[in-house]
């Protein structure tokens, strides 16, 4: 309790800052002011900031690690995840990071204690816009819809970002291969070329303590490793040059789909969720664990069924992926997640709609057509587990207004060539789903017959 009550004394404190006197906060060799709190969610925290030397803005994401070198190993995992995607168009970047430690065990290091709690700093790009939820949010307010054009053609760039991290490849110098962990070695019968022949808990703890070592060095300022692990499950070697590698984000939703200032290109965020693709599920244990991860990362209004009931014997894939995209086109048209409208009507589990695939069109009746269900399907029980907390920036909720150049009322009927691009995503079965390229193709058809936007 008493950290809880910390935590809220320190996000209230952070209101103060959008007056004159806000903190700074040095990253490597640069200082920045805090200007003021964009969001948070789960150890997380989103700053808008200001370099004091160029007074560019920045979105500064603070992760808290409260759990050791765990913590650490994790938020360093998603810094990782933005180095490998820093060449690809529609993905974010992250510009800079540092390793710090938290004195006294608290947030913002209140307490007499003598605990210390070490936070990575990700320094981001800031995008004016806001993201899609801000346009989402802003429609609702004045009853006003997305043109459908325009939805879609944005619709299509994040298809094509996630196509980038679905079929990933590196560049000639990056090579992957995925650890024993995983157990991803003896699906794809790879080789792996270890220079030491440890065993695997000797190894795991080696990669423990290194994280512990590398936290302590980039906060005294040492140079970047660029020979670490890439992600969880990863380490160099043993993947040919430009070897494909896919990976599945784990959590698309409009509150992760920012707008770059030109307003014409979508950026997928938030890249903590993100996981290799494809993962057999061979233990109950590992079933577990990935329901567990999954209830933690992946906000549940968008989640796909399949991982809110991790069964044995399964493959979760990119498949995931693409049931997002559905929710999330849904919302774009309509104001909310397919499953969490269906809820709000129905005063039924929110669980218990998307594992049996029920929801509709504002306009229609119970969509049966697009279910997938089969009668495996049927009165199966949710999974355990809490909602998982998105952890979007919050930027621009100010400039959302103008993203929705909309015409008529939010009961505008939708096209029904997108209405058909929602049913098929929305298949509870993930073989039925279409993948990233046959979604792609979908959505160029639908924009070539669409018309102009009023």
């Amino acid at each position: 309790m008493a950290q809880v009550f910390l935590d809220i004394l320190y996000s209230f404190g952070n209101c103060l800052n959008c007056f004159p006197g806000s903190p700074t906060l040095k990253i490597n060799s640069r200082s920045f002011k805090i200007l003021r709190l964009l969001g948070e969610g789960g150890f997380s925290y989103v700053y808008l900031v200001q370099d004091t030397a160029t007074s560019e803005l920045f979105a500064l994401k603070k992760i808290r690690c409260p759990f050791g070198a765990e913590s650490v190993s994790q938020a360093m995992r998603e810094v990782d995840a933005y180095k490998i995607f820093s060449r690809t168009s529609g993905i974010i970047h992250s510009v800079d990071y540092a390793v710090a430690t938290d004195r006294g065990g608290g947030t913002s290091g209140i307490g007499t204690g003598s605990d210390e709690t070490k936070v990575v700093y990700v320094l981001l790009p800031y995008y004016k816009r806001g993201n899609l939820q801000d346009v989402i949010n802003a429609n609702t307010v004045n009853h006003t819809t997305f043109p459908e054009r325009r939805l879609m053609m944005l619709f299509l760039g994040v298809c094509r970002a996630l196509k980038a991290m679905h079929q990933y490849r590196g560049p000639p110098a990056e090579r992957m291969v995925v650890d024993d962990s995983q157990e991803q070695d003896q699906q794809h019968g790879r080789g792996r070329r270890n220079t030491k022949k440890g065993k695997s808990s000797r190894k795991a703890a080696a990669a423990a303590a290194a994280a512990q070592a590398r936290a302590e060095e980039e906060e005294e300022g040492g140079e970047e490793d660029e020979d670490r692990p890439l992600m969880q499950g990863e380490e160099m070697g043993g993947v040919g040059p430009g070897q494909q590698r896919s990976y599945a984000h784990r959590d698309i939703k409009p509150g992760n789909i920012m707008i770059d200032d030109t307003g014409n290109n979508p950026i997928v965020m938030d890249l903590g969720s993100i996981a290799v693709s494809p993962l057999p599920i061979t233990s109950r244990s590992l079933a577990i664990a990935t329901q567990d991860t999954a209830a933690e990362h992946s906000t549940m209004p968008y989640r796909a069924p399949e991982l809110f009931d991790v069964k044995t014997g399964t493959v979760i894939d990119t498949k995931v992926d693409i049931w997002s995209l559905g929710c999330t086109l849904y919302a774009c048209l309509a104001g909310k997640s397919p499953f969490e409208a269906r809820s709000d009507e129905t005063g039924g589990s929110l669980s218990l709609c998307v594992l049996g695939g029920d929801w509709r069109f504002p306009d229609e009746g119970i969509n049966r057509s697009a279910t997938g269900m089969n009668s495996s399907n049927k009165g199966k029980a949710p999974a355990a587990g809490g909602q998982g907390q998105g952890q979007g920036q919050g930027q621009g909720q100010g400039q959302a207004q103008a993203q929705a150049q909309s015409t008529g009322s939010s009961t505008t009927s939708i096209s029904e060539p997108i209405k058909e691009i929602v049913r098929k995503c929305l298949k509870v079965e993930p073989g039925e789903r279409p993948d990233v390229d046959q979604l792609i193709e979908m959505v160029q058809d639908t924009v070539e017959d669409l018309p102009n936007d009023p």
